[in-house]
């Protein structure tokens, strides 16, 4: 090759070479740290609290940090649990502390943001279990009257309004929506639904009545005089327990320890609180009924009726009903306590059960 060639020739190769070397370089990712897969390193350690510490609410929480490089300078630190706002602290103070008596109850999340003099930042994301702080209150009650209940009635809603009692009942090929004569017990009008379907709670929202089902997914809306049903909704729990109403929004139970509130129209979680007492969360809620800005709801398979603090999920007080459970129902899951109504014009209560021949009026003291 004569050198002159040879000379154009390495030209051409280091051309190629560099070319190479610079989509190589193009494609690469821009740290080290992503070629080992490995996430950078944090700035500073998290020692306490501790995950899913549990605490009682009004506790003050400690925060511990220490500064794994010691090089970075914190500028403030940005602290929240649960749905409430953030606390500023400016630097890193000798004595943090987060307090908790404002929080919701149940399982929540400790967000602490870290913000650093050259505009780095870091979030770090503790869970914590908050308990109630208060002992339940044990309401007593004064049977007013025994009145007659169909005992063929799957009972999962009830509602009183104005003199009159709705009620839904569940099992496919039985579930029903219907007003009840209440010296009777039988049906004034009563609307079946379609076989597939398994009856759960109702509510009573600007003069209709919302239902809803157990497994399907789906719930109805009916004129409240004649139990016409005007549309139908979907929703996307899987279980569909218990209902009610506050002035705006439906709230509803699926089994769990859970109250979520729903928007009317088109069932759209807005929220949802978690309901626990001063030793543990309470699960399998049921039937519920919103009553002078609490929630009664009953357990399933238990005995009693707990009243919530609906905006902290606290439990402020139980009602034991052992006594009115019909004999040898104890242990029927066919028959247990479920169905809870108000009456505002005296503040008496209506309980009853699934298949029980019985309808109770009470009254309770203190008064709801």
């Amino acid at each position: 090759m004569k050198p002159f060639s040879r000379i154009v020739s390495l030209l051409f190769t280091a051309m190629i070479l560099i070319l190479s070397l610079s989509c190589c370089r193009k494609n690469a990712p821009r740290h080290a740290d992503n070629l080992t897969g490995k996430a950078a390193p944090t700035r500073i350690r998290l020692i306490t609290p501790q995950p899913n510490q549990v605490i009682t609410s009004g506790d003050s929480v400690k925060i511990e940090i220490v500064q794994a490089d010691s090089t970075a300078t914190i500028d403030s630190l940005a602290v929240s649990g649960g749905k409430g706002p953030a606390i500023i602290h400016p630097g890193l103070p000798a004595r943090l502390y987060w307090h908790s008596a404002n929080s919701r109850v149940g399982k929540i999340t400790l967000k602490i943001l870290v913000y650093f003099s050259d505009s780095l930042q870091e979030s770090h994301n503790i869970n914590l279990v908050v308990l109630s702080n208060l002992e339940p209150q044990q309401y007593t009650y004064r049977v007013i009257r025994k009145l007659p209940h169909d005992d063929l009635a799957y009972t999962q809603g009830l509602v009183y309004s104005n003199g009159k009692l709705y009620e839904s009942t569940g099992l496919e090929g039985k579930s029903s929506v219907r007003i009840v004569d209440m010296e009777t017990g039988k049906p004034e009008k009563i609307t079946h639904m379609a076989p597939q379907y398994f009856g759960e709670g109702i509510a009573l929202f600007k003069d209709q009545i919302y239902q809803i089902t157990y497994r399907s997914q789906v719930g109805f809306v009916y004129d409240k005089n004649t139990l016409k049903q005007i549309r139908s909704f979907d929703y996307q729990f899987l279980e569909g327990w218990g209902l009610t109403a506050n002035n705006n929004f439906l709230i509803m139970t699926d089994g769990s320890a859970q109250l979520f509130y729903l928007e009317p129209e088109f069932f759209t979680q807005v929220d949802r609180v978690e309901v626990f007492d001063n030793k543990g969360r309470i699960d399998s809620l049921n039937e519920i009924e919103y009553i002078n800005g609490k929630v009664l709801a009953n357990v399933y398979g238990e005995s009693f009726i707990v009243v919530i603090e609906p905006e902290s999920g606290k439990v402020t007080g139980k009602i034991e009903l052992e006594t009115l459970m019909p004999s040898g129902s104890k242990g029927d899951y066919n028959k247990v306590l479920n169905g809870i109504a108000y009456n505002p014009a005296n503040g008496h209560l209506y309980v009853t059960g699934k298949n029980w021949p019985v309808l109770y009026e009470l009254e309770l003291k203190p008064a709801l």
